[in-house]
């Protein structure tokens, strides 16, 4: 009997639920998240943060930067800003992205950074939070080289036998103690900051490497930006920056890299980096095509997080699966459109 009672008084309810007024229901319906709006809300608010952070960090360092006056144009036409890319891929990408938060394997308080570009028609593929400051871990290595090689191209140090063994040791087994040696000879981190601003003012333009490497390498600080990576890249394709050939080769030997599903013809050129607070790769990816032609690009990937992860490898390898499928989008994208596989 008593289920009865109760069973009359939910249809009731329901009864009356029904007869509540059109606008009323409309009115219910537009207080509903959807789901692009709510990701929509995740980057804006990400943007947000990483804007201010930006001014104030840019307010800083301001007596390391150059005047970047007149450089916009051609930092959208390099690495894409946001809003500048508007595609197929770009869409599917964001929703990618998305469907990463959506299904816990990246967290609501994480912040990440994506850009791929072709280094054969010179064009932007996929573009998000290109231009803000995240951590860089062991990404800073690359830089560190060039800082290394811009002394020696300068004839003010000699790239001998021991500093070709760390090179290698720096870049392809991400030797903690090698990085900070590379970083004592230019003179500190310090320098190795105001070196790369001075120097090639058109490649780092959101890059602060204001710390050595700590013991157990916990590094958190160092930090440069998705268009940084993306710029360095370009140049050490195009061979404009010293020893770029030297540079390349290393970060072509194999190691862990996180390029996802290629075929054995691509080669990849890459750099990785990991800690409790952060996964990321950059990488130059080449392929030969069916008819000789040749299909190049860069692709970098970034997640960062305030606080360490407590259960560091498991999220280390659940980011760099997302990472390793991110990328796997790309390339699937440039097989289909440089007809390669």
């Amino acid at each position: 009997m008593e289920q009865t009672i109760i069973g009359k008084h939910i249809d009731k309810k329901d009864s009356e639920e029904n007869k509540l007024p059109e606008k009323q229901k409309i009115e219910e319906k537009k207080l509903k998240l959807t789901r692009r709006d709510f990701l929509k809300g995740i980057f804006a608010t990400t943007l947000g943060f990483a804007f201010l952070e930006k001014k104030i960090n840019d307010f800083q360092r301001k007596p390391l930067l150059v005047d970047n006056t007149g450089k916009r144009n051609v930092e959208a036409s390099i690495s894409g800003e946001e809003g500048v890319i508007s595609s197929e891929l770009q869409t599917a990408f964001e929703q990618f992205i998305g469907d990463m938060y959506f299904s816990g394997k990246l967290e609501f308080d994480e912040r990440t950074a994506w850009l791929a570009y072709d280094l054969i028609r010179k064009e932007p593929l996929v573009s998000i939070n290109a231009d803000i400051p995240m951590q860089c871990a062991s990404m800073v290595k690359p830089f560190v080289a060039l800082a290394f090689f811009h002394k020696v191209n300068k004839g003010e140090l000699e790239y001998t036998d021991q500093s070709k063994r760390y090179l290698r040791l720096m870049i392809q087994h991400s030797w903690n103690t090698a990085t900070n040696w590379f970083m004592k000879q230019v003179g500190g981190f310090d320098k190795v900051n105001e070196l790369l601003y001075d120097n090639y003012p058109d490649i780092f333009q959101h890059t602060e490497i204001v710390e050595y490497i700590p013991n157990g390498g916990l590094t958190y600080k160092n930090k440069a930006s998705a268009g940084d990576y993306n710029r360095f890249l370009i140049a050490l394709w195009n061979k404009t920056i010293p020893y770029a050939d030297d540079i390349k080769t290393i970060m072509g030997l194999p190691n862990r890299d996180r390029s996802g599903d290629v075929l054995p013809e691509t080669d990849i050129f890459h750099k990785s980096g990991s800690t409790a607070r952060m996964c990321g790769d950059i990488a130059i990816l080449e392929t030969k095509c069916d008819d000789g032609t040749l299909s190049a690009y860069t692709f970098i990937g970034i997640i960062e997080r305030d606080d360490s992860a407590q259960a560091y490898m498991r999220w280390k390898r659940i980011r760099v699966g997302v990472i390793k499928d991110a990328s796997t989008i790309i390339y699937d994208a440039m097989k289909k459109k440089y007809g390669f596989g």
